[in-house]
């Protein structure tokens, strides 16, 4: 099994939609509208929402992989 370091980075393809995971069971979502970030911190609680972390991990479902500097913007 792979060691992973957190944070990870990830964006969603076609959504504006940045992550910063920062650990199996947190991340940080932003979504950009009209041009101003909005910010969620999501706690995964249930199966579903932690299978959701490994897809972005995995850089499943249109999930693609962004270094820190590439993505620190969203997240000052």
């Amino acid at each position: 099994m792979e060691i992973i370091h957190y944070p990870v980075f990830r964006k969603l393809e076609g959504f504006g939609r940045y992550y910063k995971i920062e650990s199996p069971d947190l991340f940080i979502e932003v979504s950009i509208l009209n041009g101003k970030p909005n910010y969620q911190s999501i706690k995964a609680i249930q199966y579903p929402e932690k299978l959701r972390i490994q897809d972005m991990i995995a850089c499943e479902f249109n999930f693609k992989e962004m270094s820190a500097e590439e993505i620190e913007q969203y997240f000052q």
